[in-house]
């Protein structure tokens, strides 16, 4: 009798499995999603490890930013859940001042002048003899392999340990007052040296270039202006940007300073004075919500630094090589990691492994929590009637389009999902409205 009830029970979940893949095998073909594009999906119960649903779960596809849930999931094992990214203010005993990045991506202008406001408070008669900048946490290569110039200009800043004010400035493009010209106003302290070819049009229609190459610190704005606006743009130069704030946060905190600003470590005789400080769930916000590829970089290579010791100024290559510590592919031949952000199209995965990561990460409570569930981030407009019970990261390139998390579904079971969607040649909102669609349907049907 027993075993006739097993095996009765073993038969309608195999029914019911048959029933709920059929469901979304109609929708893949009636779309035509598999004439032009690669799908890879994988749907499984976290607890038994049950596949509910599998499709080309071991081709290697390209993750696009559903990477990031992967990267900061190594990197806040590797850091721990109380880290805290430190900027730090030294002293030796010549009265020598060292400010000791520690790479922190949401470091503001008005933390560097309560910095300085601290010191002065605590050592008001101190004449300051140098001021130096202990720079050694990571390197300055300014971008991984395998990132095209459309993902970087003007939008994404270089990685480096000199980071304030998220290294973004603003520009206004302003029509005259007699509407005779157009102007280019910078009112913050870093100006950055622009050629100006802009004329009134009757449309928007302009690009920003870099006149002399990729790596020149002069852009030249060339088309038409009808309106009037304000841009966000990359600081070119994020060393000097970095020491033109602190000289006026130097100002604003009345501390007296006018000589040169210059790389040098902190000695092992100097003094830990105070820091300021922002937390791994603070950074966890631009990282997991909001799919900032600059903070998923810098993050990555910080826990890098943690990983080699601080023994030398942290590269990508430690960053991947700590990386494959926690998440071996050993068993998912082919899978490459190129960067921490998704963005190099050298980034190659499969849904299976992504969803063996996603198990590990979402094994850690306090890690799960920090992932954007609906109405948050990325996904403000989607998936709202399952907002608490969907935790998920998307991701966006070119002809990729991905999400990857944890839903709990009706019945309250834990199912890890990975969508991988590439070289399609539909609409971003025809994507995801399947991802969606897919996502429901693990719902309801589990």
């Amino acid at each position: 009798m027993k075993k006739t009830f097993i095996f009765i029970v073993t038969v309608l979940i195999l029914q019911f499995s048959a029933v709920f893949a059929n469901e979304i095998d109609r929708i893949i073909s009636q779309n035509d999603f598999e004439l032009k594009s690669t799908i890879g999906i994988l749907a499984v119960d976290k607890n038994s490890d049950r596949i509910l649903y599998e499709k080309h779960s071991k081709k290697l596809l390209n993750p696009a930013s559903i990477l990031k849930s992967l990267t900061f999931g190594a990197a806040y094992f590797t850091l721990g859940s109380d880290y805290e990214f430190k900027t730090k203010l030294y002293k030796d005993f010549q009265n020598n001042l060292y400010v000791k990045l520690g790479a922190d991506p949401l470091l503001s202008s008005n933390n560097l002048v309560d910095l300085f406001k601290t010191f002065r408070e605590q050592n008001p008669n101190c004449k300051i003899n140098n001021i130096y900048i202990d720079d050694s946490i990571i390197d300055k290569t300014p971008y991984p392999d395998g990132w095209m110039e459309d993902d970087i200009w003007p939008t994404s800043p270089a990685i480096t340990p000199y980071i304030v004010d998220n290294n973004m400035f603003e520009i206004a493009i302003s029509r005259s007052s007699l509407a005779t010209k157009v102007d280019i106003i910078q009112n913050g302290s870093y100006k950055l040296p622009v050629v100006n070819e802009l004329i009134l049009g009757e449309k928007q229609d302009y690009t920003i270039e870099k006149l002399y190459g990729e790596n020149s610190p002069i852009v030249t704005f060339r088309g038409t202006i009808a309106k009037d606006e304000i841009i966000k743009m990359p600081v070119l130069q994020p060393e000097l940007n970095f020491k033109i704030k602190l000289l006026d946060a130097l100002h604003k905190a009345k501390v007296n300073y006018y000589a040169p600003i210059n790389p040098k470590k902190v000695p092992n005789n100097a003094v830990e004075l105070n820091y300021v400080s922002h937390t791994i769930d603070e950074v966890s916000i631009p990282v997991l919500h909001d799919s900032n590829n600059f903070v998923s970089e810098v993050v990555f290579k910080v826990a890098a630094a943690k990983y080699i010791n601080y023994s030398h100024s942290a590269t990508l290559n430690d960053g991947i090589n700590m990386f494959y510590s926690i998440f071996p592919a050993s068993d998912c031949e082919g899978i490459k990691i190129a960067d921490a952000s998704g963005v190099s199209r050298y980034n190659l995965v499969c849904c299976d492994y992504v969803a063996n990561c996603l198990k590990t990460i979402f094994g850690c409570e306090s890690l799960k929590n920090l992932f954007a569930t609906s109405g948050e981030g990325t996904l403000k407009e989607r998936l709202g009637f399952l907002e608490g019970n969907v935790r998920a990261k998307t991701g966006t390139l070119s002809g990729v389009s991905s999400i990857a998390g944890i839903l709990t579904s009706r019945e309250n079971r834990e199912i890890i999902f990975v969508i991988i969607t590439q070289n399609s040649p539909k609409r971003k909102a025809v994507l995801k409205n399947f991802e969606n669609t897919v996502i429901s349907i693990l719902y309801r049907r589990y």
